[in-house]
Order: structure tokens, then C-alpha cells, then sequence
């Protein structure tokens, strides 16, 4: 009984740092796996790096308790054996009923989470992590270590542009426009007769008034403008 309410641990690892140190030990293995050596080429703090990635590393039996890489990190090395070498891992920690009932890659996630949290005794956050471990495992594909290689582009979003206040007003006479409009005309002297034209000399006079109305004046404003010019230029002679 008290055997059954032991809590079981199994390991977990990030994908990055499985992946990570893997392509490190491409490049070369080191004679030991050390807190200090993982901070240096994984960007890691030492503690980290011993909780997260060198205990689970000790259980997969790819360091032995000084370190020091196994026969198996040298094939885990090589992608032609890590298929293997993952099946290999899957056997010697992983309990029988758990391959049983999650054998294939396509397994659900959430299924297999459910089993840790239960077999685990243990939280969602663990069970987890626990399952994204075993999946990485059961999977042992390599295409995965590419994953997240490159962020993906932010898809651009497209927008129309806001209607200038130009585009936006109503086509129409703007205030200047109509003032000068009306003083051109009120201001235009009468042409003479056309018979009297040879014995008169009468000067054409034109006179344009331009009036520069601001954008937040009041109607009642503008009113008082033209009320303004028409009083000023009512009594205005030729």
C-alpha cells in the first residue's frame, strides 16, 4: 500500500536543450558534462543546468554519475542511431503500461498527460512536461530539432490608410471660396451700354477678397463674417 502512494518521478528536458546539446556533442563530446561546461555552451545558469539538464541526462543513461558520456550519448550523437537510441531510452524507464497504451507518435497529448498526473501523483505543470518528454522520445524525429530554428514572420496586416480631412469633406464651395465668389461680383462696376462704348472710356476695375475662415469657427461665426463684409462693401461705388 505505502508503495502505491509513492509519488513516481520521471525525467523531463526541454526540447530546446535535448536538441541543443545534442548538436554540441555532434560537434564533439566532452570528456565530462559539467554544470559550468552546459552554462558556457547552452547559455545557462549552473543551477539550472544541473537541475534541468543533467539529472534528466542521468536517467536517460547518457551520462554516467561523474558526467562522464556514455556508449549511448556517442550513438545518440549519430542520426542514424537515434531512433534507436530513443527506443532504447523508452525501454529502460518507462513503465510497460504506459507503452502499451501510447505506442505510436500521433499518441494525444492530452491522454498522456493524464496518465502522468495520475501514475506521477503529481500537478498539471509536471505531467506535462512529463508527457512532451515521452512524446519527444516515442517520436525520435529529427525534423523536430528544426522546429522554432526560425520565428516566423508576423503576418502584415493590411489597413486602409485614414481619409485625409481634404478627401474626407464633402465636395462643395468652401467659405473662401464663396466669399470671393459673392465680392467678386458685388464689386464688379456695370458695364456701360454697348452703343456708348465708342464715346465713354470706362476702366474695368476687379477686385478679389479672400477671406480665410478657420476650420473651427462656429456657424454662427461665419454668419457674423459676411455680415461683417456686406455692411463694409454695401455703400463701395465704382
Amino acid at each position: 500500500m505505502a508503495e502505491d502512494n509513492k509519488k513516481r518521478s520521471y525525467p523531463k528536458i526541454a526540447k530546446g536543450n535535448w536538441f541543443g546539446l545534442r548538436a554540441k556533442f555532434k560537434q564533439k563530446v566532452p570528456a565530462e558534462v559539467s554544470p559550468s561546461y552546459l552554462a558556457s555552451a547552452m547559455d545557462m545558469s549552473p543551477a539550472s543546468a544541473s537541475s534541468n539538464v543533467i539529472a534528466p541526462l542521468k536517467t536517460f543513461g547518457l551520462i554516467d554519475d561523474g558526467g562522464k558520456p556514455t556508449d549511448l550519448a556517442f550513438e545518440w550523437r549519430d542520426d542514424g542511431k537515434y531512433p534507436e537510441v530513443c527506443a532504447t531510452i523508452l525501454q529502460s524507464i518507462y513503465p510497460q503500461e504506459l507503452r502499451d497504451l501510447f505506442h505510436t507518435p500521433d499518441a494525444a497529448y492530452k491522454s498522456v498527460t493524464s496518465w502522468f498526473a495520475r501514475d506521477g501523483k503529481v500537478g498539471e505543470g509536471a505531467a506535462k512536461m512529463y508527457a512532451t518528454t515521452y512524446l519527444m522520445l516515442l517520436e525520435a524525429d529529427l525534423e523536430k530539432s528544426k522546429e522554432g530554428a526560425a520565428p516566423k514572420a508576423k503576418p502584415v496586416s493590411k489597413s486602409s490608410p485614414a481619409p485625409s480631412r481634404a478627401a474626407a469633406a464633402k465636395p462643395g464651395k468652401s467659405p473662401t471660396a464663396a466669399a470671393n465668389g459673392s465680392a467678386g461680383a458685388a464689386l464688379r462696376p456695370q458695364q456701360p451700354p454697348e452703343g456708348e462704348k465708342g464715346h465713354t472710356f470706362s476702366p474695368k476695375l476687379h477686385i478679389d477678397v479672400q477671406i480665410h475662415i478657420s476650420p473651427e469657427s462656429s456657424p454662427e461665426q461665419i454668419d457674423k463674417i459676411f455680415e461683417s463684409m456686406a455692411k463694409h462693401l454695401k455703400d463701395f461705388r465704382s
